[in-house]
């Protein structure tokens, strides 16, 4: 696809914003280590000619993006600098996006502050025939263009009407009064030809899908009594997987093309949060939400919703451990199966070994699958997709990473969180226990959205339904499930563990083992004095979604990439893996070049749990430092290992799920998260993520005058086991998509 030349003509302005960055960070740098005084007037006099030449390009109207910011949104949010481990100023932000437009008449801003609020879609004919009277009574003027332009911009995001926005672009770009917006027209009739051809190759894509997945279901159906016509069917469908493969890997090509092109028209974070319809298009503006830092409350919260739960149980977990919590669990949700609710649940077969293996472990979830108004199923085992992975290896490492419980079709929660103890037992029990969150959610238009993303991913075929043994179970595990229920409900009121009387000597011997657990949990007792909604706050919330590998929906990283896109301060990043994408990190670019703030909290090797995703980041952090000059990295480094997976934007929104900044979550694995628009919840989030940063080091490179970079702190300085092992695989970085 060939780009308009209008859309690439500010690199030269961009490359000169490059240089006025890396010229400003030199000479930050060298006051910072009192360099001699002849170093830094030399430094000085370089960042000075750097900036003069960046400056004479915006003066030149050279500068990007094309686009000017001309969104009317809310009031900026005030967002202090970090300070808890050594802040520094932060870098100039480029001229282009921080000068003030020209004063509109009144009327043209008060009607475009409420086209782009919340209230956008709504209002939105009532505000284009606003506009179109204000362009008639303005047609000779620079204002009536812009309510054209911003006409066509209504046309195309609030009532997707993109050949209407052609047609007013169109006349936009052909009017001599037109001004500037004469050329921004051309610019956006490009992008939009561009978002043409995007359309069609999801179009494109989704027809190929569909003929995969018919040609699985036809080798599926077929009886292995009839080999050969299976045979055949299997070579039918291996023809349309790798038909797939090859136009999933062309499209791929082309989206980050497009995304460099669609960039400058991406709007501020709310409203991109706006424009996003929600996973089936519910949405919920007054939901209430709970953010869950700590480990015990975060165990509280669920045992209160499952405990009093009346109608229904939804739950998909990556990893649900057969410890006193994955026992607890499994032995309430069979409470609830005796009671008659319909409950549904889903174990990922990598994740979860123990509770899923045909062997011995399923006998527990077997108890469960006894009763008619249960479902339980394992998300792709290894042999299902056997016979496929000579043609990607991914098909067997695709997992389901979701963490989802929906309850009565009301409360919901999601997060990082798995079911295991290192993520519900806090630190003075429980030294080397996961820093992880969750949100707990009450509305039902939420839980009608996580209800839909639960069924994507249970209901296809590739997923492995437990069902009870032929004769009935061998192997009674109730009562060992009852214990476990019994002994966590009573240990977590305060009232000690669970010792009855009489028991059987398989009872006892398991009982035992709970409660020698439980016991070292002093801190876990508190449950009747927890708030279930204490510290809510009441805000819009939709549900972003992205399916397992080769399904239809990839919501997350395309939001993740808007919301990058369309930030205008700063972007604020926690996540235990990161390796980034090459959408991700074209991303933060362009967010750099926009002078936007950007802070990463990762682990260190001596915090992670995962030697191979540090050792790609071990191979990327200094480049990364380099390459985006207003990005800060701070990783944890004592026993503590961080799991959160969170994003702040522009201070306006929090998002918090299971979404790794890696190539798994982005491509091979089921992920889920929760958007929240709230000033509130967002500056709650982005204290919690400071006051971890403020626990952490910062990363810091040198860079010498032929560019060379240098660690002047980094994971070197903060080493975890076996770092030889580390820094080899560093040196791998082909495997980077499958880690």
């Amino acid at each position: 696809m060939s780009a308009g030349s209008g859309l690439w003509a500010a690199e030269d302005a961009r490359t000169l914003y490059d240089r006025y960055l890396a010229a400003y960070k030199n000479y930050q740098e060298a006051v910072a280590r009192n360099a001699p005084e002849a170093e830094v007037k030399a430094l000085a006099a370089a960042f000075n000619q750097a900036r003069a030449a960046y400056e004479g390009a915006v003066a030149t109207g050279e500068s990007a993006p094309a686009v000017v910011d001309d969104w009317a949104t809310n009031d900026e949010v005030a967002l202090p600098t970090p300070n808890g481990a050594g802040a520094t100023e932060s870098a100039p932000v480029p001229e282009a996006t921080t000068s003030a437009p020209d004063k509109m008449p009144p009327a043209l801003s008060s009607t475009l502050k409420d086209l782009w609020s919340d209230k956008g879609p709504k209002i939105a004919d009532k505000a284009i025939k606003t506009l179109e009277r204000f362009a008639a009574a303005h047609a000779t003027t620079v204002y009536g263009a812009q309510a054209r332009y911003e006409i066509a911009k209504a046309h195309e995001y609030l009532r997707g009407d993109t050949a209407a926005a052609v047609k007013v672009l169109t006349e936009v770009a052909a009017d001599p009064n037109a001004g500037k917006y004469a050329r921004l027209a051309q610019d956006r009739l490009r992008y939009l030809e561009a978002t043409r051809q995007y359309v069609q190759w999801k179009v494109t894509l989704d027809q190929r899908r569909d003929a995969m997945e018919a040609a699985y279901a036809s080798y599926r159906k077929t009886s292995w009594l009839a080999i050969p016509v299976k045979a055949f069917r299997w070579t039918g469908y291996v023809g349309k997987l790798l038909s797939f493969q090859r136009a999933l890997n062309d499209f791929e090509a082309f989206e980050l093309k497009y995304e460099s092109i669609a960039a400058p028209y991406v709007p501020p974070v709310d409203v991109v949060f706006n424009l996003f319809p929600g996973t089936r298009g519910a949405r919920d503006d007054h939901a209430v939400v709970r953010l869950i830092y700590d480990n015990n409350q975060a165990w509280y919260a669920r045992w209160k919703i499952l405990s009093e739960a009346k109608t229904s149980i939804d739950l998909q977990y990556f990893i649900v451990e057969d410890d006193i919590f994955g026992m607890a669990l499994c032995g309430l949700l069979l409470r609830k199966a005796k009671a008659g609710l319909k409950i549904r649940f889903m174990m990922d077969a990598r994740g979860t070994k123990g509770f899923t293996r045909k062997l011995m472990g399923q006998d527990f979830i077997q108890e469960l699958v006894t009763y008619p108004n249960v479902e339980v199923k394992t998300f792709n085992p290894i042999h299902q997709d056997l016979g496929t992975a000579i043609f990607d290896l991914r098909l067997i490492m695709a997992s389901n990473h979701d963490k989802i419980i929906v309850v009565d079709g009301e409360y919901s929660i999601i997060g990082g969180r798995n079911v295991s103890s290192h993520y519900y037992v806090n630190p003075e029990d429980m030294p080397d226990c996961y820093r992880d969150c969750d949100v707990l959610i009450r509305s039902q238009a939420v839980a009608q959205q996580l209800a839909a993303a639960f069924e994507e991913e249970f209901t296809p075929l590739k997923q492995y339904s437990i069902t009870k043994d032929l004769w009935g179970n061998i192997d009674i595990m109730s009562r060992e499930l009852e214990a476990a229920v019994t002994t966590m409900d009573q240990y977590i009121r305060g009232r000690g563990v669970y010792q009855p009387a009489k028991a059987d000597r398989r009872t006892s011997k398991a009982l035992e083992e709970f409660n020698a657990e439980l016991k070292q949990y002093k801190s876990m007792t508190g449950f009747e004095q927890a708030e279930l909604l204490g510290g809510a706050h009441t805000a819009p919330v939709k549900i972003i979604d992205k399916h397992s590998l080769y399904g239809p929906r990839n919501d997350i990283a395309d939001q993740l990439i808007r919301f990058i896109d369309g930030s205008r301060r700063e972007i604020v990043i926690q996540n235990p893996y990161v390796v980034l994408t090459e959408r991700a990190e074209a991303a933060l670019k362009r967010a750099a070049r926009r002078g936007v703030r950007i802070l990463i909290h990762t682990n260190s090797p001596a915090s992670t749990d995962s030697l191979a995703t540090q050792a790609m980041f071990y191979a990327d952090w200094k480049r990364i430092l380099k390459e985006i000059p207003t990005c800060r990295i701070f990783t944890y480094y004592g026993k503590r290992k961080l799991h959160a997976k969170n994003f702040v934007f522009d201070g306006k929104i929090g998002i918090v799920g299971t979404y790794n900044m890696d190539y798994l979550s982005q491509d091979v694995n089921s992920e889920v998260v929760a958007a929240i628009k709230s000033t509130a919840f967002a500056r709650e989030l982005r204290n919690e993520i400071l006051g971890d940063i403020a626990r952490s080091k910062e990363y810091k490179i040198a860079v010498d005058a032929d560019g060379q970079v240098t660690a002047v702190f980094g994971p070197d300085d903060l080493p975890g086991k076996k770092m030889w092992l580390m820094k080899a695989l560093s040196k791998l970085t082909f495997l980077k998509k499958i880690i």
